[in-house]
């Protein structure tokens, strides 16, 4: 398994891939000129990048396994390329991981990425229904983006100018469509869209379909080791 990802958007999609089976874990970021030494290291330590057949015969032998995933950041405000990295762990066994990191357990401690918190939800009916691991806006984000999407709805529908609404909505659907996120989204459009037409006079919502928002790929992400 490729420990660094080419886009956050991977990574997440691995960590959702893999949480069920390693569902301990620690995080952090490292500059990305130390990333190829941080990674050796941990190979080193945690045997991190081993194969299926020999995370197996750990198994057997009562040890546990890693996995290392990370994604290049954005510049941050000074200039730094940081590598945002999660190292995930199988509960049971035993192995140097544990003695040397503080681990969390994703089913208490909700893994964060950036404005993203990964949880353990109910899929809505209609796009599949079912239980998995998705991520989702932390509530505060979600807060923020639903809050301004509303306040922009009724302030545009009073205007009849849309290209405000228009633009945010289009921004925000630039987010990673994970299930939780496209939950979220859907939900903001509706609240939204309740008051455009409580304010707008009869005109046409002119914003995406709740019921209709991309759906994001996770066929790329379907192969991770066990």
């Amino acid at each position: 398994m490729q420990c660094l990802k080419p886009t956050q958007t991977a990574a997440q999609q691995a960590i959702s891939r893999l949480v069920n089976a390693y569902p301990l874990w620690v995080s952090g970021l490292v500059e990305l000129e130390k990333w190829p030494s941080f990674v050796e290291k941990f190979s080193r330590l945690y045997e991190v990048d081993i194969s299926p057949a020999a995370r197996q015969w750990r198994k057997k032998r009562g040890q546990c396994s890693s996995h290392l995933v990370g994604a290049l950041l954005p510049l941050d405000p000074a200039g730094r390329e940081q590598v945002r990295w999660v190292l995930m762990v199988t509960e049971l066994g035993a192995g140097t991981v544990k003695e040397l990191e503080q681990l969390r357990d994703a089913r208490k401690d909700r893994i964060v990425w950036g404005d993203y918190v990964l949880m353990y939800l109910t899929r809505p009916r209609e796009w599949g229904g079912g239980s998995r691991w998705t991520w989702c806006m932390s509530p505060q984000i979600e807060r923020q983006e639903a809050n301004y999407l509303t306040a922009l709805a009724q302030h545009c529908s009073m205007t009849g100018d849309a290209s405000r609404l228009n633009a945010y909505t289009s921004k925000l659907l630039r987010r990673p469509m994970h299930s939780g996120v496209r939950t979220q989204v859907s939900r903001m459009l509706r609240r939204a869209m309740k008051v455009w037409d409580k304010h707008s006079m009869g005109k046409t919502w002119p914003g995406p379909d709740p019921a209709k928002l991309p759906i994001l790929d996770y066929s790329s992400a379907s192969r991770f080791g066990s």
